[in-house]
Formats: C-alpha cells, structure tokens, sequence
C-alpha cells in the first residue's frame, strides 16, 4: 500500500520484470528521479495572461468560455454523470443543463455532485464540487484557474440549445469543496 501511495504521487514508478520461465511477471519499483513539476508551466502561464489579477480574470474567463464551445462540440454526451434528484416539470431545462454541466465537471475530475432544486421553482441547482485536480494552481492563482472554470460553467449554461442563465462559482468553500450554482432565467 506504501508503494501505490509512491506511485500515485509520481515518486515511484512500476515496471515489469519479465520472467525466463512460465508464469506472470513480477512487478517492480524504481525511484523516480529529476521529475518535471508542471505547476511551474502552469503558474507561467498564469501569469501570462496579464498584468494584474483582474485582467487575468477576464482573460481566463473568455478562455473557460471558449473551453465551453469546444467541450460541446466535440462531446455531444456525458458518460459518469452524477446521480440526478427526482426532476420537477417547471425546471426542466435548467435540470438537464445542470445534470450536463455536472456530467462534465465529473469527467474533469471534480467529483461533481448534483443537488435538489434550491428553491420551490427549480430554476436555481446546486452543483458541488468535492475536489479540484488543479487545486495547487487554484489556489496559488484563483483568479486564473477558478475564473476559467466559471468562464467554463457559464458557457455551458449559454450555449447553444440551453436554456441560459447565469451561473456562480464559490471556490473552497471547505478545503476540498467548491460550490457551482446555476440559476436559469
């Protein structure tokens, strides 16, 4: 269990060792040595974006929004979408939207999780977002990676065929929890 805990943070990696005789291989270890760290790319970048931390934002944003229209047209369906609360007929559209744009988020590695309608009409949905898996840069960086993924939320909830609205991003609400809310019009 130690190692898979290695492997998983990238300081180790398995190999296969191959056997002369019959049977499986065996699995070993070697140490991973002079790993590239990415988050040092992605804080570059960042930073690329603009000068100050509201250009970035609006930057980022556009860019979520465009990541939108790319999603969209290149995957028509949502595989591991999470489970979805019984449906009322007045919010129907904004619950297919919202069901989507968990579905999505999932598949991003959020662990999107769908909630009941807020309110009595079913047009405001709650999605939470038990995990961010670009958290470091979240963090060190809100205003890039926190605003694409709600430039990100807001053009899945105005695209094409959707019922639009306006959409909310509350990044770490917990340490481990953003809330996305999605309000249709």
């Amino acid at each position: 269990f130690h190692l898979d805990a290695l492997c998983e943070d990238g300081a180790v990696a398995r190999t296969r060792i191959k056997r002369d005789g019959v049977g499986r291989p065996r699995t070993g270890y070697v140490a991973v040595r002079d790993r590239l760290d990415y988050r040092s790319l992605a804080e570059i970048l960042a930073m690329e974006l603009g000068e100050t931390p509201a250009e970035r934002q609006e930057r980022a944003e556009r860019a979520g929004e465009r990541w939108a229209d790319r999603i969209l047209a290149s995957d028509d369906s949502v595989t591991e979408a999470p489970v979805t609360p019984n449906r009322s007929a007045a919010g129907d559209g904004i619950d297919e939207c919202a069901d989507r744009i968990a579905g999505i988020f999932a598949r991003m590695g959020f662990g999107a999780e769908l909630t009941a309608a807020d309110d009595g009409d079913g047009s405001r949905r709650t999605i939470l977002l038990h995990g961010c898996p670009v958290r470091d840069m979240a963090r060190a960086h809100p205003e890039v990676s926190c605003a694409m993924h709600r430039g990100l939320l807001r053009g899945l909830l105005n695209a094409e065929n959707a019922p639009g609205g306006s959409a909310e991003l509350e990044p770490f609400v917990e340490p481990e929890m953003c809330i996305a809310r999605v309000i249709g019009r």
